[in-house]
């Protein structure tokens, strides 16, 4: 029989206690939102990847870091392991701080997620009203994505940070939240809960990195 890893209880664990803390009881409106999932289409994401080695990089900062690991991680199987297109598959959870990442330019601008997480733009030197981690660079979404790294975004996190907004912006958690939930970027999926999305993944198969 496998045996438990007492790391990943304490992550669970930790988890849950976080979001008790944080979130409270679920309102009408989250509630409705957790049952529009189903377990086929949490695992959507998961089923077309059946590389040899999965590995799954966990953010909770927007910083190009989880996109420079899961090109090292795609370099080095490819050229020292002469891995072929498939053989490895990465996929990049976001939640928490790292959710910013997975909005596109209009809700950068419009949320001022730049100002917000003290995020500058380098071509301008000031708060980032794009997302400066989208497109253009080796290390941007869109280019990994083109490599077959996988963009999961936390639905409670998203919840979470739609309520925030709405309060700062005397607007309704729904409006908020059906805003932002449009405005990701192409590609990115919408998972209910992240530590499930990395449960599942775990599970699987997948291993885990902080990244």
């Amino acid at each position: 029989m496998p045996t438990s890893h007492p790391r990943r209880h304490f992550l669970g664990r930790a988890a849950a206690a976080l979001a008790a803390l944080t979130t409270g009881i679920p309102s009408i409106a989250d509630a409705a939102t957790i049952r529009d999932f189903d377990e086929d289409e949490n695992d959507g994401w998961m089923k077309p990847l059946k590389g040899k080695h999965r590995q799954f990089f966990h953010t909770t900062a927007a910083t190009e870091t989880p996109m420079l690991m899961a090109s090292n991680y795609l370099d080095a199987y490819r050229d020292a392991f002469k891995a072929k297109d498939g053989d490895a598959n990465a996929v990049v959870g976001m939640h928490g701080g790292g959710l910013a990442m997975g909005f596109n330019d209009a809700a950068w601008a419009k949320y001022a997620m730049g100002k917000g997480g003290s995020i500058n733009d380098p071509a301008t030197k000031e708060p980032a009203v794009r997302n400066i981690f989208a497109t253009g660079t080796p290390l941007a979404i869109d280019t990994l994505q083109k490599r077959g790294v996988v963009f999961l975004m936390c639905n409670t996190a998203l919840r979470m940070r739609s309520r925030g907004f709405a309060a700062e912006r005397g607007e309704t958690y729904d409006a908020v939240y059906a805003d932002l939930s449009a405005s990701r970027l192409p590609g990115v999926i919408l998972v209910p809960a992240l530590v499930v999305a990395i449960n599942r993944a775990q599970e699987a198969g997948f291993t885990y990195v902080r990244a």
